[in-house]
């Protein structure tokens, strides 16, 4: 790995990533504001993502800022809104070829730079909130975003499944928020949630590149030092307690195939056990599910694991017919309970290790994915390389799985079944 990274705080709660790969031919800078998700403040923090990638306090409008950007040989400035645990990141991403490949010796950093920084520290703002043109337009897209969500099933179970698993927990708030509330929020509203995210949220900087550019630290260095900064420190990791019984929930909706969430909680600080454990339960092509569940039995369309760390929580997620569901349920169960006895292969724990190490190979192919990688580091409290995480794995032990596989109790089974008689199209029962 030829890839450099040097983390320096430049600011109260803002940390500067320079990180460095001479194979590299673009740069990329990317500032991720953390914050507790907040059913009340998701939709605004969303809508104040979507606002400062349109434009600035110089560049009025998103059409302007599309033909700046395509002037600078097709750079780019998009946002994005995510969730993780009790956690919501709002993600700003700018990204320009290098300068080096610039046909007449421009300077196209500097120049989205400051592109960039307007867009964050002067916002496109008149009468105390965010343009109203821009914000109609914005406040749209952002409720065909909710209503996209809805219209998913399997996302939608997901999210209603959520309330039920965490509750009384952040992590059971849409990271979008609802309709309703992007309905009802204002330009002012939106504005002022921007500001103390600004204030406030915990700032992680990356700035990806060939070689290295300290002038980039500094840029940012100076403009937070005029900033009065409160950081409020989410936690980003909070297991979430295992229910005194299990929760049976669930909803009917019109769709062809019902919807099974199933909801298993541990204690257990094994991370990497935990994560083995997961892609051998039902996170392969070739795990206990896809291969017993799905193909040997034919209980469901589709059954896959996947492991919430920052919850300490796994969740099984499923279609299936109607009338197979408690089937499906019960044969999720046994499944467990075999790996529980240790029941499972050396062949089998090898071929999940190797599948999980070839996923990671192609992190240092991409400005993205390397910020991606260290930023998920970050977040769960190492900030490691590739290479020693392909060797963590590696070195995860039969007892170890087994040790991980007894710590997971069922929490919440949530079934979104099917409305009887319904003939709806607009699910693929092969998703």
């Amino acid at each position: 790995m030829n890839t450099d990274i040097k983390r320096e705080v430049i600011a109260d709660g803002v940390a500067f990533s320079e990180i460095v790969d001479k194979k590299l031919k673009t740069n990329l800078l990317k500032i991720k504001f953390v914050t507790e998700l907040s059913e009340k403040e998701a939709p605004l923090n969303s809508m104040a993502a979507m606002l400062i990638g349109a434009s600035n306090k110089k560049i009025k409008t998103y059409s302007e800022m599309s033909d700046r950007l395509n002037a600078l040989y097709g750079s780019s400035i998009y946002t994005d809104t995510s969730k993780s645990g009790d956690c919501q990141f709002i993600s700003f991403t700018a990204d320009c070829i290098d300068n080096r490949f610039a046909l007449e010796s421009e300077n196209i950093l500097d120049d989205l730079l400051d592109i960039a920084q307007d867009c964050i520290f002067s916002p496109n703002v008149s009468e105390g909130g965010f343009d109203r043109t821009e914000f109609e337009l914005k406040r749209r897209e952002l409720i065909e975003s909710i209503q996209a969500e809805m219209n998913n099933k399997r996302d939608y179970a997901h999210i209603k499944a959520q309330k039920y698993i965490f509750k009384d927990e952040p992590c059971a708030f849409p990271q979008y928020g609802t309709v309703e509330n992007a309905e009802r929020i204002t330009p002012q509203e939106v504005y002022e949630a921007f500001v103390k995210l600004v204030k406030t949220a915990v700032i992680e900087i990356y700035f990806v590149s060939s070689s290295e550019n300290p002038s980039v630290k500094e840029r940012f260095r100076t403009a937070f030092a005029g900033i009065e900064r409160n950081p409020q420190n989410p936690k980003f990791r909070t297991v979430s307690p295992l229910k005194p019984e299990i929760c049976y929930a669930g909803d009917e909706l019109e769709m062809k195939q019902s919807k099974v969430i199933m909801a298993f909680k541990t204690q257990s600080e094994n991370k990497n056990a935990c994560s083995v454990l997961t892609r051998m339960f039902g996170g392969t092509a070739f795990s206990r599910l896809f291969t017993n569940v799905r193909e040997k039995m034919s209980l469901c369309y589709y059954c896959s694991a996947g492991f919430v760390y920052s919850k300490g929580t796994m969740l099984v997620d499923s279609g299936v017919e109607k009338e197979n569901t408690e089937k499906l349920t019960g044969e999720v169960i046994n499944q467990l309970n075999m790996l529980k006895k240790g029941d499972f292969t050396d062949e089998e724990l090898l071929n999940t290790k190797l599948y999980m190490i070839n996923s990671v190979k192609s992190v240092n192919d991409s400005p993205n994915q390397i910020v991606n990688w260290y930023f998920s580091g970050l977040c769960t409290g190492e900030m490691i390389s590739p290479e020693e995480y392909i060797r963590r794995i590696m070195a995860v032990t039969r007892e170890e799985v087994t040790e991980a596989a007894n710590s997971f109790e069922p929490d919440t089974i949530y079934v979104m079944a099917a409305k009887e008689g319904t003939s709806s199209d607009e699910e693929d029962e092969n998703e």
